[in-house]
């Protein structure tokens, strides 16, 4: 007997939306796993009893969104583990990969409390009188696969004695919340096509004879009461990283998408 999609509380939702759903649930919960073929298009059409049609469209959907892969003669499925992060809530990455089943891990390359440059501390509002940061970077490690490098400026005057012992293996946001009492509410975040350098392409294991596709990405966040509390620059592997932004009429849902 099969499962049909419609319910009271789905009337109205487009039955492809529906079973895209339910893929994309038990992916994320990694009922499917990663490398793992889904059931075909006949199982699919008779356990939610649905049109092929319905069925076609829902794969297609997922295949857009970086969840599944078709392989041509053997059938979909599931594409290599993805980080997914959505615009409308502050990035973590230990949160993400964590919530994803991966092993999140860094390794601090600099740790070093100085004056910050003019740029930085007015982007930061720092006060005259304590224009010190702690600087810190960072190579950020998805299942010990290097995905981004990351140099976060945290002022002193909101944050001192900040615990360098801790940052391999907590998050930071954990840290500026539990440990400092400080309220994140949200932030601002660009990105830029860039070749990555040479120095960037040997920290992260790559050939560095030959030029890397990568993200400049720069990043503010900021408190409940709008001050800065960290500015971070990144560099991130464009081989591993795709932005993807799913629109559905007046909203768009943005997405960073990291293949590890």
């Amino acid at each position: 007997m099969g499962n049909s999609l419609v319910d009271k509380s789905s009337e109205g939702i487009p039955k492809y939306y529906q079973l895209a759903k339910i893929i994309k649930d038990r992916i994320e919960r990694q009922e499917y796993k990663g490398e793992e073929q889904i059931p075909s298009e006949a199982e699919l059409i008779a356990t939610f009893q649905v049109s092929r049609i319905t069925v076609r469209e829902a794969i297609n959907r997922l295949v857009a969104e970086g969840y599944l892969e078709r392989r041509q003669g053997k059938g979909t499925y599931v594409a290599h583990q993805k980080l997914r992060r959505n615009i409308d809530r502050i990035y973590s990455f230990s949160s993400d990969m964590k919530h994803l089943g991966l092993e999140p891990s860094s390794r601090v390359l600099s740790f070093s409390v100085e004056e910050a440059e003019p740029q930085a501390a007015e982007l930061l509002r720092l006060p005259e009188n304590n224009r010190r940061v702690t600087r810190i970077t960072r190579l950020r490690l998805a299942n010990r696969i290097p995905v981004l490098k990351e140099t976060t400026l945290i002022p002193v005057y909101l944050c001192a004695g900040f615990p360098e012992s801790e940052l391999e293996a907590g998050s930071l946001y954990r840290m500026l919340t539990e440990q400092f009492g400080l309220v994140l509410d949200h932030a601002e975040e660009t990105y830029e096509a860039i070749i990555m350098a040479k120095d960037d392409a040997l920290l992260f294991g790559l050939d560095e004879s030959t030029p890397k596709p990568a993200f400049a990405i720069k990043n503010v966040t900021y408190l409940d009461n709008g001050s800065p509390i960290e500015r971070t620059t990144s560099v991130g592997r464009g081989d591993l990283l795709t932005l993807a932004i799913h629109m559905v009429s007046s909203e768009a849902g943005f997405k960073r998408i990291v293949g590890v």
